[in-house]
């Protein structure tokens, strides 16, 4: 090769050398950025064209079986304070100030706006002015785990800044004492601090929804409470607590594609989490449950009582019309909640029922065959019968009855010599064929078993005890249950509290299943006499006239116990002065729509026993219920004008 190439020969694999090195480069580029650092540069592209929203989903309402609301939700907005930075630090940029006076009147207008703000937010949003005084402290006291203040090596209190404060809602030992605020009240807020010349950079706002109850009391003790909150839910008594987690929302997070100027690209939504609760259909009828609460209040005033209880339903098919229970509170005004008002006590408390318990011990001896309806019964001519050393009494001495006289009556010595001839087996066979210790099942918290006699029956004595109602205890519930069968044609039914339920994503509604009846007699036709000894309770000369309705047969039954008393100081238990006192019936008697039961719990005074107290409500409430829902008379001509 001439010496003239070499140059040109050397600048060609120079330049040759040169490109491969930059191809090399490049391809490395390519390598790190499209492979190597794919997933971290994707992600910081998708920040830059897609966008997230928290949608605020609602908890799942509550319905009658008509579709009548009785629980809902509505928007309200939660609100936060920095007591420091709405306190101390708009001064902080004075504490420099070289002019005369100001940094020592520093400490003066943080009070004053202190003692301002604490007013404004009780004006706004009810509460203590003195316990917001309190609250808004912009410094607290630092502490450890065991609750002790920290201190420096010198023994000197240690301090943190205040930065949160809930002011609505707030909650105090789990109790609401301020709801979370309207949209108006946060505006009237934001006015007055805007009056005077306060920003509201220490305030934060959150829109959210909160519980609405708005039928108030009604249903209250069945719907229970829940508190909605920033922090997540609480849940209290009743339906909200059972079947909370069915209700509960997922709070809705979608992922969509945006423009450049930011606005959505609907149609091109990338994901979405999250859903609204689901729906709830009770059985409950509003109309019947309003006729229910309006007696029930009525009777408080009426009757010198601790607490009333009463249930609606359809003997047909078990459906609770209606459900209620005094003392109760109102939902929508949390200072009206407490533990006691919470209690479902028609589900938890069990009692000694009386003489509302003899039917069941009438219809079965008949069922099996122990006696007819032309049985007679020595029912003695004193009040009071001896039996293993116990004393039983009646009203008065009745002499011989007919098994219809004992009902007609309620004859505790009858009933119990009847007893005496099913003996123990049977006696027991026939509290759990009605399934006396047996809970409903219906969605409470918590629900009574009740009490069954020890089987062998401990003593001589029991086996006449519970076929009248006592040495058992039971809930209103299996009451209503049982007398549902009597009403049915020997048919028991399960009680049924919820109807149906709405999916919140799909919007099928899915129908609760009613369970297989149970059959509780073995001679329908045994039914239908007792049913005409239980009508013969509300005629004239029974115990239980009041229950009577113009134009309408009814059958049912009274019953009266006492209940039992701790004494405190020996720790012994006696029958006081203080009843339960019950009225069990069905309407109409031959065609029986409804049953309900109703009890006064710890009744006293002259008029405690259930013709006189629970029987006339049963006779009032019922009376406006059959109107309500046109269910026809017996006999059209004796309806009242």
């Amino acid at each position: 090769m001439s010496g003239y190439l070499r140059p040109v020969r050397r600048k060609i694999i120079l330049f040759s050398c040169v490109s491969l090195a930059l191809a090399g480069a490049i391809a490395w580029r390519f390598y790190v950025l499209q492979i190597k650092r794919h997933d971290e540069l994707l992600e910081k592209a998708k920040k830059r064209y897609t966008a997230t929203e928290v949608i605020k989903s609602q908890r799942g309402r509550i319905y009658d079986a008509d579709g009548n609301l009785l629980v809902g939700n509505m928007p309200r907005v939660a609100m936060t304070c920095s007591p420091y930075s709405a306190v101390y630090e708009p001064f902080s940029h004075l504490e420099k100030s070289l002019r005369p006076g100001v940094r020592e009147s520093l400490p003066t207008r943080r009070e004053e706006r202190r003692r301002l703000l604490a007013r404004l937010l009780t004006e706004n949003f009810g509460g203590s002015e003195a316990e917001y005084y309190e609250l808004l402290a912009p410094f607290i006291v630092r502490k450890d785990a065991s609750g002790r203040p920290r201190t420096d090596e010198s023994g000197a209190v240690l301090m943190r800044r205040n930065h949160f404060l809930r002011v609505a809602p707030r909650f105090v030992h789990g109790r609401e004492v301020v709801p979370a605020a309207s949209a108006e009240q946060i505006a009237a807020f934001r006015s007055a601090l805007a009056a005077h010349r306060i920003s509201a950079g220490g305030f934060s706002f959150q829109d959210i929804y909160v519980r609405r109850y708005p039928k108030e009391r009604m249903l209250a003790n069945v719907l229970g409470y829940a508190n909605i909150g920033v922090d997540g839910t609480s849940e209290l008594g009743g339906l909200e607590q059972k079947l909370g987690r069915d209700m509960r929302q997922e709070e809705r997070v979608v992922h969509y594609e945006k423009a450049a100027s930011g606005a959505q690209l609907s149609e091109l939504t990338i994901e979405e989490k999250g859903r609204d609760g689901n729906d709830l259909f009770l059985t409950v009828r509003e109309p019947v449950q309003a006729i229910l609460e309006e007696e029930l209040d009525a009777a408080m005033a009426e009757f010198p009582v601790e607490s009333i209880y009463a249930v609606i339903a359809d003997p047909r098919t078990g459906d609770i019309l209606a459900i209620s229970q005094r003392p109760n509170f109102n939902p929508g005004d949390p200072k009206t909640i407490n533990d006691a008002a919470l209690t479902v006590r028609f589900a938890v408390n069990g009692y000694e029922p009386g003489s509302v318990m003899k039917p069941f011990t009438i219809g079965k001896a008949m069922d099996w065959g122990v006696i007819t309806p032309d049985t007679v019964i020595d029912c003695g001519s004193d009040r009071t019968w001896i039996y293993a050393g116990k004393a039983l009494k009646d009203f008065r001495g009745y002499g011989k009855m007919t098994p219809g006289g004992i009902l007609k009556k309620s004859s505790n010595i009858g009933t119990a010599k009847v007893a005496l001839l099913m003996g123990d087996e049977r006696v027991m066979r026939m509290l759990r064929t009605f399934k006396y210790g047996v809970p409903t099942g219906l969605p409470f918290a918590s629900e009574t078993r009740g009490q069954l006699p020890k089987y062998p029956f401990p003593d001589k004595l029991t086996v006449t005890r519970a076929p009248i109602g006592y040495a058992v205890q039971v809930s209103i519930l299996q009451l209503v249950r049982a007398y549902c069968a009597l009403a049915n044609g020997g048919m028991m039914p399960e009680l049924r509290l919820i109807d149906r339920r709405r999916n919140a994503e799909t919007g099928k509604i899915t129908v609760e299943p009613r369970k297989p009846m149970t059959p509780t007699f073995e001679h329908p036709e045994v039914v239908k006499e007792l049913v005409e000894m239980l009508i013969s309770v509300t005629s004239p000369g029974g115990t239980a006239t009041k229950a009577a309705i113009p134009g309408y047969e009814v059958a049912g039954k009274t019953g009266t116990s006492q209940k039992l008393t701790r004494d405190p100081a020996t720790g012994k238990r006696y029958y006081g002065t203080e009843y339960c006192a019950t009225f069990a019936g069905f309407v109409p008697a031959r065609n029986p729509r409804l049953v309900m039961v109703i009890t006064f719990d710890r009744v006293s005074g002259a008029r405690h026993g259930g013709g006189n107290v629970a029987a006339p409500v049963f006779g009032r409430t019922m009376r406006r219920v059959l109107q309500v829902l046109n269910i026809p008379p017996d006999f059209p001509d004796k309806l009242e004008k």
